[in-house]
């Protein structure tokens, strides 16, 4: 596959390889692929296993999954494998962990993860040791499909006829994220998610027709500590990545869209309460003042 520049992705193994041993591994010592599908299946022996590269980023290969057991009940869910050992493989370890605790906060809007465990690559050489990488499941999202940003930030749906979101979209995507975010956060053990990679697909979205478009979260690598309210804020207006030649922010254009996602995730109080903070935060030095919102915009938007 390839990125949106059109630079292949680069795999540390060929696909063959995982697929042999991930069939080795079916036949020995599997202890979370099959009990994984029958989570979501039920007990019965599954005679039908296949899998479809979906996805791929710099890190991981995602793939659909559809089984059939004997009683011909069928599902379809995603396997998700490290394109690496060693440190590649420990990220998707804690990414999976992290998604688990997510999904316990807002299951409507994150994915929802099943079993993982490690698969035993074969070793290069004579010489060299085995190599293994850490692969897990997660329930399937039907209709939804990777999220991209497009040169002029904008996002759209990463498929083969590619649809490209308006302004206006994009700005209530951008408010979706920072919904997810806040309904994510842990006030007493002040722990956030850490700032989503929008282009690296961790969010899948709707596609149209189907109404205005859904989000859902199904990737995150780290979670922040000693995370207040006020810094939280701090944070989400500062968020943003080098896109190209331009900044691309998780901000939307609209402070009224940063307001609502905001309510949405913790009711208008919190969300009062929340800026609140903030404000007395700037006021005290302990952040500089954003050009994305002001005393002013914050004052109006809190009275609401």
């Amino acid at each position: 596959m390839y990125d949106y520049w059109g630079n292949e992705i680069r795999r540390h193994y060929q696909i063959e390889t995982l697929g042999h041993a991930t069939e080795r591994l079916l036949a020995t010592h599997d202890a979370f692929i099959v009990p994984s599908i029958q989570q979501l299946l039920g007990p019965a022996p599954l005679v039908s296993l296949t899998f479809e590269l979906f996805q791929e980023g710099a890190f991981q290969l995602i793939f659909r999954v559809r089984a059939t057991n004997a009683h011909r009940a069928q599902t379809v869910c995603s396997f998700v494998a490290a394109k690496k050992e060693g440190d590649v493989s420990r990220v998707a370890a804690i990414e999976h962990a992290i998604l688990n605790i997510l999904h316990a906060r807002a299951p409507e809007h994150v994915v929802r993860p099943l079993l993982g465990g490690t698969i035993p690559l074969p070793a290069r050489g004579q010489t060299a040791k085995p190599r293994v990488i850490y692969a897990y499941l997660a329930a399937w999202i039907p209709h939804h499909h990777e999220l991209g940003v497009t040169r002029d930030l904008q996002f759209f749906i990463n498929v083969k006829n590619r649809h490209v979101f308006t302004q206006a979209q994009t700005d209530d995507l951008k408010g979706q994220m920072i919904e997810i975010i806040a309904r994510t956060y842990d006030p007493v053990k002040r722990e956030c998610m850490e700032m989503p990679q929008i282009a690296s697909g961790d969010f899948v979205v709707t596609k149209p027709p189907r109404g205005a478009p859904r989000l859902k979260l199904i990737a995150c690598r780290q979670m922040l500590k000693r995370v207040t309210p006020a810094s939280l804020i701090q944070t989400l207006l500062q968020a943003h990545w080098n896109w190209g030649s331009r900044l691309l922010r998780l901000m939307p254009s609209r402070p009224e869209i940063f307001w609502n996602a905001l309510v949405r995730a913790r009711g208008a109080d919190e969300a009062r309460s929340w800026l609140s903070q903030y404000r007395h935060a700037v006021a005290a030095g302990k952040f500089p003042q954003s050009a994305l919102l002001s005393p002013a915009e914050i004052e109006r938007l809190g009275a609401r």
